[in-house]
């Protein structure tokens, strides 16, 4: 239900609203230790009304860092991450997302990964999240070890989202308006 709200919320998101909430979250992530640090940064090829990563990647590219995306398997719900230099390496998948062409990349593997940017619908200011509901983040992060920032404009954070026992809370959540340290904030909790 809280998922099918702010899916409806976000589809009603201006364009021009859009592209300004989405530079000020790219502004705040580019200065963040953690992308800094990074040599390898996994990312999604956005698709409105996600926050919009093209004008990340391509500034990650210029700062000189690898940008993997993952190739989703809908067998088992799975994910592998593939690098990409070019848009041109990408190909339209179902639902019309774009994926990295296995044929035009190379495969990366998770543990090579230093911080993973995690996609999202709803999240709580601890970290958790509902995502779209077909499990693939949530596979991945059970073998996943490096940071996790998740992007979200500000009106997708909630008090709290509804968790299960295999559910992986991010580290930060960047949005347009600042940054949640959430894992301090589940500190806090205990």
């Amino acid at each position: 239900m809280l998922r099918n709200e702010m899916k409806t919320r976000l589809a009603s998101l201006n364009r021009e609203s859009y592209f300004t909430y989405s530079t000020e979250i790219k502004n705040r992530l580019l200065i963040e230790e953690s992308v800094l640090h990074a040599s390898i940064i996994g990312i999604t090829i956005s698709a409105f009304p996600e926050v919009n990563t093209e004008g990340i990647i391509k500034r990650v590219w210029e700062i000189g860092k690898t940008v993997v995306v993952p190739k989703c398997n809908p067998k088992d719900r799975s994910m592998t991450f593939y690098k990409i230099d070019s848009y041109d390496q990408l190909e339209t998948v179902y639902m019309k997302l774009l994926e990295p062409n296995p044929d035009l990349t190379v495969g990366v593997l998770s543990e090579d990964i230093d911080l993973l940017i995690v996609p999202g619908v709803v999240y709580s200011k601890t970290g958790y999240r509902i995502g779209y509901g077909g499990g693939y983040y949530d596979r991945f992060l059970t073998n996943y070890t490096g940071q996790t920032i998740s992007l979200a404009f500000d009106f997708q954070i909630v008090d709290q989202v509804e968790t299960e026992m295999f559910d992986i809370p991010v580290d930060k959540i960047i949005t347009n308006k600042g940054i949640i340290p959430c894992k301090q904030n589940r500190i806090k909790e205990v």
